[in-house]
């Protein structure tokens, strides 16, 4: 379903200071729900939220980059992370869940299970 013009400006004022390809991104992934779009959405979010610093580091990124350690994202640029992935997908996160996000990979696995609505992937083998 394509967003109305409501939600479009909703979306669209939630990642501003974001490229435009991630602005587009949003609005196809409202309909299609395509994971590449997902990707382009958690890519244009990360850089407008790392510090200036860090954001070269982002183009070479792999899974395996640490979120803190390799990027330097503190814990207001992850709440910032979270707090327009929730408006922008639709999704509601609690906080003790992003305990285990801790790598680029474990972020995307995680933000896509919530859209698709399955249990986010468990990144460690401790038992809850």
């Amino acid at each position: 379903m394509t967003p109305d013009s409501s939600r479009e400006a909703d979306i669209t004022k939630a990642l501003k200071r974001c490229s435009e390809e991630c602005v587009a991104a949003a609005l196809r992934f409202q309909s299609s729900r395509d994971p590449a779009d997902l990707m382009l959405i958690i890519h244009g979010v990360l850089e407008r939220d790392l510090p200036e610093t860090r954001k070269a580091g982002l183009a070479t990124a792999t899974d395996s980059t640490r979120l803190i350690e390799d990027l330097g994202m503190d814990s207001f640029g992850m709440m910032e992370v979270v707090m327009t992935a929730e408006e922008v997908l639709g999704i509601s996160v609690a906080n003790q869940e992003l305990r285990e996000v801790t790598t680029l990979g474990t972020l995307k696995a995680f933000l896509l299970a919530k859209v698709q609505g399955t249990a986010p992937v468990a990144t460690s083998a401790v038992p809850s």
